[in-house]
């Protein structure tokens, strides 16, 4: 029995030392833990800022007046708890507006105001305030003109017809603005020396009189340009001509018939529908096939197309045939000429023949008339 009451003394001892142990314990643990929820609380409220640069937003009729004059966004400083302006940074819950359903047309000078933001946050917007201007509202649509440097163009080359897309745009403004306009256009700046097509996207402008950009809304922003260049050229036959002095004629043939030439335009209206293409003969003795270079023989184009033809070069008899033709008439001529001398000296011969019978004739009958005389005379002795 005694044994069992020291046990048990023993026992409520130590439940007593343990229940000691685990009070202080818990007496201690608060001061522990206050310290920590006290440091999370000072963590909490320390304050922090930063600045976003956020979209102004215009609270408008926009379908009947037209706003300029105010920036498409401005800056908001926020300041205030640090999880707080963080989350606000990340979200951007709120809108930065100005208010002009309640203002006439005009210049007016507005507040920007914010809404959304945490009533713990304090902010401040650069500019506060802004000026616009309210105009009744004009929609208007324009073909859209071409204006370029043609000096751009390479040597001999033109321009074609130019395509745009889209060849109009619609013109959004203040009235006063968009009745400022004389002419929407576009301005594409073309390479020094360009030879191929130019085919880009070029902003549309909006003119004034005077040359000036007149403040409206375009709509498309940029229009698509295609200007062909090329050289001018047209097709024309091809006459294939002898060149160089020879003793021989030539006959010449080539499966081309037309080529296309290339040249300025002043070039093309001097050329009819056929050109001259010289051939050089003046070493060729035997019949001969030549590749002509059509640039090298033409001073008149710039180009041509094909660039090149083949020619059969044929030596001719026709002038020794000529030749033994008029020897053969020469001769004949000659022949004709001689049997009618022939002939005029045969009559010429035949008149001196009779000539001297005559004169003999005459001679003789002298002589006997003398004789008889003679014998007269006798007699009368």
């Amino acid at each position: 029995m005694i044994k069992k009451i020291i046990n048990s003394n023993y026992f409520y001892a130590f439940i007593s030392l343990c229940a000691a142990i685990w009070l202080f314990l818990t007496v201690s643990s608060p001061g522990v833990g206050s310290t920590r929820d006290s440091n999370q609380s000072s963590t909490s409220t320390v304050n922090t800022k930063t600045t976003l640069t956020v979209p102004l937003q215009i609270q408008a009729n926009t379908n009947d007046y037209y706003i300029t004059g105010y920036p498409e966004s401005v800056k908001i400083t926020i300041e205030g708890p640090s999880a707080l302006v963080t989350a606000t940074k990340n979200t951007q819950n709120f809108n930065v507006y100005l208010n002009l359903k309640k203002l006439a047309t005009g210049q007016h000078s507005v507040e920007v105001k914010e809404s959304g933001l945490n009533s713990e946050l304090t902010y401040s917007i650069k500019p506060s305030t802004v000026t616009v201007n309210i105009q009744k509202r004009k929609t208007k649509t324009f073909a859209v003109d071409v204006d370029y440097s043609k000096s751009a163009l390479a040597s001999g080359y033109s321009a074609g017809k130019i395509t745009l897309s889209p060849e109009t745009v619609s013109v959004t403004g203040a009235a006063s603005e968009v009745k400022k306009i004389k002419k929407v256009v576009v301005k594409p700046i073309l390479p020094k020396g360009i030879k191929t097509t130019f085919d880009q996207e070029v902003l549309v402008q909006a003119l004034d009189k005077n040359g000036k950009t007149v403040n409206v809304t375009l709509d498309p922003q940029t229009v698509h340009v295609k200007i062909p260049i090329s050289m001018p050229s047209k097709e024309v036959s091809i006459n294939l001509t002898q060149k160089g002095t020879t003793s021989s004629d030539f006959s010449f043939e080539s499966d081309v018939k037309t080529i296309r030439i290339y040249g300025s335009q002043d070039q093309l209206d001097d050329i009819d529908d056929s050109i001259d293409v010289p051939i050089d003969v003046s070493n060729v003795t035997t019949d001969t096939k030549k590749t002509i270079n059509l640039t090298d023989v033409l001073d008149n184009v710039v180009a041509t197309d094909p660039e090149s033809i083949d020619v059969t070069i044929k030596v001719t008899d026709s002038n020794s045939s000529s030749d033994t033709s008029t020897n053969t008439n020469n001769s004949s001529s000659n022949t004709t000429t001689d049997n009618s001398n022939n002939t005029s000296g045969s009559s010429s011969g035949s008149t001196s023949s009779n000539d001297t019978t005559n004169s003999s004739n005459n001679s003789n009958s002298s002589n006997s008339s003398d004789s008889n005389n003679n014998n007269e005379d006798n007699d009368e002795n």
